[in-house]
């Protein structure tokens, strides 16, 4: 019941919050750039606990974010769309039909096509956290887009309680993104190889960043 009231008063509360982080965002000094012009139909994978993070570094670059269909998600949605971000609902998972998985696939696959950028927090929408699951690799198979695995680093954030050890940064504060070694799939690879591919390589980046799975 607390947890239904929270909710509704974030829904009605959502224009402030969004104006808020876009307030925060604006305040954080990024001491390195991104060109995102440069990319075209490419998947930006990261963890669940980075993506405020990354979505404050993304803010108004028409980026679409995979968006969980649990009713959590319309929090996230609301956000995102007024950061300057495009959402698609549902799941990469396979078997998830039922949360739009397949529609969701379909949609990402067109999207990726069209040269449109498109990220996904690997370990969400529930988790564990900081395991990937298959759903990203497929698409990257499917599509033959390319991979890019990204973090961010702040010198000071609050690193809270939760399920995706959500990072929150404090305003003012320095930030670095950080940005792996694009990872391609062809049709002969082993998924389930550049599934461990990609694992290991955001936890190396996490690694880099303020706090450890652990």
């Amino acid at each position: 019941m607390v947890k239904k009231l929270v909710r509704e008063l974030a829904l009605i509360l959502l224009p402030l919050i969004s104006f808020a982080l876009r307030i925060i965002g604006r305040t954080i000094r990024w001491q390195n750039r991104y060109d995102f012009e440069k990319d075209r139909g490419k998947i930006y994978a990261l963890w669940h606990g980075y993506a405020l993070g990354l979505a404050l570094f993304g803010m108004d670059r028409g980026i679409v974010v995979l968006v969980s269909r649990f009713r959590d998600g319309d929090i996230a949605d609301g956000i995102l769309k007024r950061l300057g971000f495009e959402t698609v609902r549902g799941s990469t998972e396979n078997g998830k039909g039922e949360k739009g998985g397949r529609t969701a696939i379909l949609k990402l696959i067109e999207l990726l096509r069209n040269g449109k950028n498109i990220a996904i927090t690997v370990d969400g929408p529930k988790g564990p956290a900081f395991k990937v699951k298959e759903g990203v690799v497929f698409l990257a198979k499917k599509t033959g887009a390319g991979i890019v695995p990204a973090c961010v680093k702040f010198e000071k954030c609050k690193r809270l309680n939760t399920w995706d050890r959500l990072i929150v940064p404090y305003p003012f504060t320095k930030g670095w993104l950080l940005v792996g070694k694009e990872i391609k799939i062809g049709e002969s690879d082993d998924l389930e190889e550049k599934l461990m591919e990609l694992e290991r390589e955001l936890l190396r980046l996490e690694s880099l960043s303020c706090g450890s799975p652990g």
